[in-house]
């Protein structure tokens, strides 16, 4: 029997995090993520998307395809 290398991909238990420079660092990293998987969908799926994300900053953060106005004014 084989054994393997690495542990490869492990389950993280999702608890609050206390360092707040690690926090920014996390919430900037998953923003562009999810801002690129937004920007995919649209693409491929010829979707009009907006999302808005509040920082732990309190910062706002949008993105939208074909723009965040143009998607707004279409559902108001």
């Amino acid at each position: 029997m084989m054994m393997k290398k690495n542990l490869g991909r492990q389950k993280v238990e999702m608890v609050k995090m206390t360092n707040e420079s690690h926090l920014l660092v996390t919430f900037s990293k998953r923003r562009a993520g999810l801002f690129k998987k937004a920007s995919e969908l649209s693409t491929l799926c010829v979707a009009e998307v907006v999302i808005v994300v509040f920082s732990p900053g309190k910062k706002v953060y949008t993105f939208g395809h074909p723009s965040v106005d143009a998607v707004f004014n279409v559902i108001i």
